[in-house]
C-alpha cells in the first residue's frame, strides 16, 4: 500500500475516481496538494480531496475507494493519513459531510468524527451532515 501526493503527471489517475468537478478544478486542487492517491499493489485503489474551510480548517471534499477495495481497511488508512498530514501541518480539526442518507456517516462516525450540524442544500432531498473531529 502506498498514498502519494498527487501531482500533475497523476492527473489521470486521479481524474477515474473523481468526476465530480471540473477538470480545470482538479488540476487547481492537484497543484495546491490538495489530493492524495491510494495505491493498492500495482493499481490505484482510491482518492482523498480536500479544501480549506474558511482557509483554516481541513475539510474532506472526496474520499473514493474503488468497489475492489471496500470493506478492506483502506478508506480507513488513507482517512488516517490525511489527519496525520493535517495536524504535522498545525491542523487542530478537521471536517466532512455526508448526506444523511448514505451510509458514509456510520464509517466517519468510526473515525470519531461527531455530528455539527446539517442544512438542505439546494436540489438535495436528504439533509447534509457536517462532521467535525479534533486531530492529533
Amino acid at each position: 500500500m502506498e498514498i502519494v501526493l498527487a501531482t500533475p503527471a497523476l492527473f489521470s489517475a486521479v481524474r477515474q475516481f473523481d468526476r465530480h468537478i471540473p477538470p480545470h478544478r482538479l488540476r487547481h486542487c492537484i497543484a495546491g496538494g490538495q489530493v492524495y492517491l491510494l495505491r493498492v499493489e500495482r493499481s490505484w485503489a482510491g482518492v482523498l480531496r480536500y479544501s480549506l474551510f474558511w482557509e483554516t480548517i481541513p475539510f474532506l471534499d472526496l474520499l473514493y475507494i474503488d468497489q475492489r477495495y471496500r470493506g478492506l481497511g483502506w478508506g480507513r488508512k488513507l482517512m488516517g493519513h490525511w489527519e496525520a498530514a493535517m495536524a504535522a501541518q498545525g491542523f487542530r480539526h478537521g471536517m466532512l459531510s455526508t448526506q444523511a442518507d448514505e451510509a458514509a456517516k456510520h464509517f466517519y462516525e468510526k473515525l470519531g468524527y461527531r455530528l455539527a450540524g446539517s442544512f438542505y442544500p439546494p436540489e438535495q432531498e436528504a439533509a447534509e451532515l457536517i462532521y467535525t473531529k479534533v486531530l492529533g
